[in-house]
């Protein structure tokens, strides 16, 4: 991906041919890896390319006794910054008007290392491979490590070729020796580190510098024996060929689940050494290679792959995937922009021929500081977060799909944290005054975690008083430890811990949830669970199986923030085919075993037969593909209650004691609340009685204006924790059973109106709008009340 660089003897057209062969094949793969499942390994046929032809250019000069350090770190600032800075300067300028505030953190971040050849050593330390973290594939300046790892090479290798050159005759083999050991000792730690670290192994020049040593290696060899100039046409063009077969057969061999680099990386660094050993002499691979298509696209190379990344980045940052018309878009804009810098900035540049330090500056200095700049004033302002979420929508979709792991109330912990399932703050449903000890307990990992907000709904309905504890990636099994190392320790505590107050007997119900799929391959894990569940019951306590919510493989919860971004809309609400988990299918089973297992699962509360969805009335309920928000797992909640799928739940939840009398046992203790406005006359306190609310609910406004002979009142209330549509019809009968006579009833703006008459010539009118068409209060609201009272103007 290297700048064409001069190879100071004869020219080698087939060198730009195989770039050609790189470039297409990192391109392609990106686009989409299906197509070419190892072509990132064109990064590596890179790296020899350019070991070979720095190599080459300074043993020249140095058995001429002309080169220099300061020409030679100029001619490097001449090919690799302008065109780096370019393109860093407008995927950067493109950041702080498409992306929101911590994706344009995260490029600035990475622009600023970019600029000091350090996008290797950032993206190594801090690119997020975590749980929850976003694809990589949406970070514009990702491909910019490999420009990292080139630099440092060419700030190391011609400093230890310069002093190799001082033991005279023998510097060559010395040489040959320090390639030779660099290269083994490189390939080896990569191996080595694949498993351990592999974000090091990937990113670092210590793990890489073996690949540009195979093109080191190559060109001591041949300065020194020159190997083919000698050799038969026959043996030349089968060197040749035997590369371009090792090359194909890493495209298609290898793919991201190969351990790279290491020993894999051998077959497409031999695969380029040995193109370049025969090329000169192979008239198949002249033909292949030196055609002018090839020679075109090899020439371009460099500028191609600075600008492929950053489009195929900004294209997936708002479609997620692409396809069609967005590849065929993304192809010519990566072709049209390419053609332009390498026509008006990488070639002007290479032939500049001011004074070094003007050199300097002009191309690199200047620029750099102005990106570092505009790079350090958006880190500084976290991304421009204020400006940018200054939107009332953007902070609304924010709060509705925020993770459980945000709130105070969700006790999800990573380590140990003594005190934890003893924190009132872990208290969750029903409160009652006296502050009733709990009689569940949800115990789990982030899976078990996402159904704090489902469980809090329920239990205020249902009178259940909750205690949540969970811990990242450690399943509610006693003696079976994470899957990951880092959490092995704290995850066996934390099982002793909640083992001991489930064996006191505080709980009458255990609810177990868990990312059930990825524990199942771990040793006698399904035995375990048996067990614990056994031992749960031998205890006296019932034992409630959660499964895992469908999981929403289109599902990006900030898409419809990044339109929000650009005051466009390009997102739906995407579904999956309601396709029940194979270990779902076996916990369910496990209820049929004893009466004391229930099983609950939320697919069965949201899915249809055919599609399972990630909105609920427009709004979202998920984080991430398999984690609700915990706004979203409210909701869920809030459908359960208004579809009369809630019983089940409840019965569950409360060993089987709770029945439903059509408002649930604890929607008793928390009684109605009528509207606390003022009341003119009986009619007003029948109606606002009529309108009592057992959710919780605030009033935005109470006005009253005269029109057309009627005083009219409107008062606006938004109301949280209830389906807008199962409150209408709530309300409709509680005014019908208070003695009002309904005149009318029709579906509006995406909710239900209502028309009442009363005594006295009074009219009223009651709107229930769901929050997507209403303007709520505060981001809690899940709808909003409008009601429009007419009486007949004083003194009529």
């Amino acid at each position: 991906m290297v700048a064409s660089i001069e190879h100071r003897g004869a020219y080698r057209p087939e060198i730009d041919g195989l770039r050609a062969i790189a470039v297409a094949s990192v391109v392609l793969h990106h686009v989409n890896r299906e197509w070419l499942p190892g072509g990132y390994v064109g990064v590596d046929i890179f790296f020899v390319i350019s070991g070979f032809l720095i190599t080459s250019i300074i043993h020249r000069d140095l058995a001429a006794g002309t080169f220099s350090l300061g020409d030679f770190y100029l001619r490097r600032v001449r090919r690799i910054m302008p065109a780096l800075l370019v393109v860093t300067a407008a995927t950067l300028a493109a950041g702080m008007l498409l992306l929101l505030p911590d994706a344009l953190e995260r490029l600035s971040r990475s622009a600023l290392y970019a600029v000091f050849s350090a996008a290797n050593i950032y993206f190594w330390r801090f690119l997020d491979d975590g749980y929850f973290a976003e694809s990589s594939d949406q970070e514009p300046l990702l491909h910019l490590w490999s420009l990292g790892v080139e630099e440092q090479f060419y700030l190391a290798w011609p400093l230890l070729l310069v002093l190799l050159a001082g033991v005279g005759r023998r510097r060559v083999g010395v040489a040959v020796l320090a390639a030779a050991a660099v290269g083994v000792a490189s390939f080896a730690l990569a191996e080595a580190t694949n498993a351990s670290s592999p974000k090091f192994a990937y990113f670092m020049l210590p793990t890489r510098a073996g690949e540009l040593m195979v093109g080191a290696l190559l060109a001591l060899v041949l300065e020194r024996l020159q190997p083919m100039r000698g050799a038969s046409a026959f043996l030349a063009e089968g060197v040749g060929l035997a590369g371009m077969a090792m090359i194909g057969w890493s495209l298609v061999a290898l793919d991201d689940l190969t351990p790279f680099p290491g020993l894999n990386a051998l077959y497409p660094c031999l695969g380029a050494g040995m193109i370049i050993l025969g090329g000169s002499r192979s008239k198949v691979l002249q033909w292949l290679l030196a055609n002018r298509a090839a020679v075109g696209l090899g020439l371009i190379s460099y500028s191609l792959y600075l600008w492929h990344w950053p489009i195929l980045a900004f294209l997936r940052y708002f479609f997620a995937s692409i396809a069609g018309v967005h590849i065929g878009v993304a192809l010519l804009a990566m072709l049209v922009l390419s053609l332009a810098t390498y026509r008006f900035v990488e070639r002007p540049a290479r032939r500049v021929r001011w004074t070094g330090w003007r050199q300097v500056v002009v191309l690199f200095v200047l620029p750099a500081l102005l990106v570092s700049l505009a790079a350090g004033y958006a880190v500084a302002t976290a991304g421009l977060k204020t400006r940018i979420e200054s939107s009332d929508r953007l902070r609304r979709l924010e709060a509705a799909t925020a993770p459980a792991f945000e709130f105070d109330e969700n006790c999800q912990i990573s380590k140990r944290v003594p005190g934890i399932l003893s924190d009132p703050r872990c208290l969750i449903g029903y409160a009652s005054a006296a502050g009733d000890a709990p009689q569940v307990l949800l115990w789990g990992d982030s899976h078990a975690a996402h159904h704090v907000g489902v469980l809090d709904v329920l239990g205020k309905h249902g009178g259940l008083r909750i205690r949540n504890a969970s811990h990242s990636s450690c399943p509610p099994v006693f003696d079976a430890s994470s899957p990951f190392a880092k959490y092995e320790e704290s995850c066996l505590w934390f099982q002793r811990e909640v083992r001991a107050q489930i064996g006191d007997g505080r709980f009458n119900v255990v609810v177990l949830g868990a990312a059930w799929s990825t524990y199942e391959d771990m040793p006698d894990f399904e035995p375990k669970l048996l067990a614990t569940i056994e031992e749960i019951i031998d205890g006296g306590a019932r034992v409630v199986l959660l499964g895992r919510v469908p999981v929403q493989s289109d599902y990006n919860r900030q898409c419809s923030q990044r339109w929000i971004r650009i005051n466009g809309t390009g997102c739906g609400e995407p579904t999956v085919r309601n396709r029940r988990m194979a270990f779902n299918e076996r916990l369910a089973a496990l209820q049929d075993r004893d009466p004391a297992i229930a099983y609950l699962e939320v697919g069965s509360a949201i899915c249809d037969p055919e599609r399972c969805p990630s909105h609920l009335d427009g709004l979202p309920i998920y984080f991430d593909k398999s984690h609700l928000s915990m706004r979203g797992s409210a909701r869920v909640g809030e459908h359960l209650i208004a579809t009369g799928r809630a019983d089940a739940w409840l019965a569950a939840l409360s060993g089987g004691a709770w029945r439903s009398n059509g408002q649930g046992d604890g929607a008793s203790q928390v009684p109605p609340v009528p509207l606390p406005v003022a009341a003119e006359d009986g009619i007003d306190r029948r109606m606002f009685a009529g309108l009592a609310l057992r959710v919780p609910f605030q009033v935005i406004s109470d006005s009253e204006i005269e029109q057309d002979g009627s005083r009219l009142r409107k008062i606006v209330v938004g109301f949280e924790r209830a389906d807008s549509r199962a409150l209408a019809r709530q309300l409709d009968r509680q005014l019908v059973a208070a003695g009002f006579r309904r005149i009318g009833m029709r579906r509006v703006k995406g909710g239900q109106r209502f028309n009442f008459r009363a005594e006295d010539d009074v009219r009223f009118t009651l709107l229930v709008l769901p929050r997507s068409h209403s303007e709520p209060a505060d981001s809690a609201s899940t709808g909003s009340l409008e009601l429009v009272i007419a009486r007949p103007a004083r003194g009529r």
